[in-house]
């Protein structure tokens, strides 16, 4: 394996990361910040009403997303393994 491929690999697995972790961090982000000005607005700090409402839009997104995430996932991962005789 060369230092080329292997920087290509790499920087693919971060591309395909970023690409399955993305929706659900700024789902989380957004959620979380939308809590937070309630909040500061209403001056009550608890911390489990921060955390349940960001808990359930995930679960919400991941179970909405989940058959599109895992195509992704599959379709990388025939890539890969079908590219090894092509590396060696």
């Amino acid at each position: 394996m060369t230092a080329e491929l292997a920087i290509d690999l790499s920087r693919e697995v971060l591309r395909l990361s970023l690409l399955l972790g993305g929706p659900l961090l700024a789902v989380a982000l957004a959620v979380g910040l939308a809590s937070s000005m309630l909040q500061t607005a209403t001056q009550v700090h608890e911390h489990s009403l921060s955390f349940v409402p960001k808990l359930l839009a995930v679960a919400l997104v991941l179970a909405a997303a989940l058959p599109w995430l895992l195509t992704q996932l599959a379709e990388y991962t025939g890539q890969l393994i079908t590219g090894i005789p092509n590396r060696l």
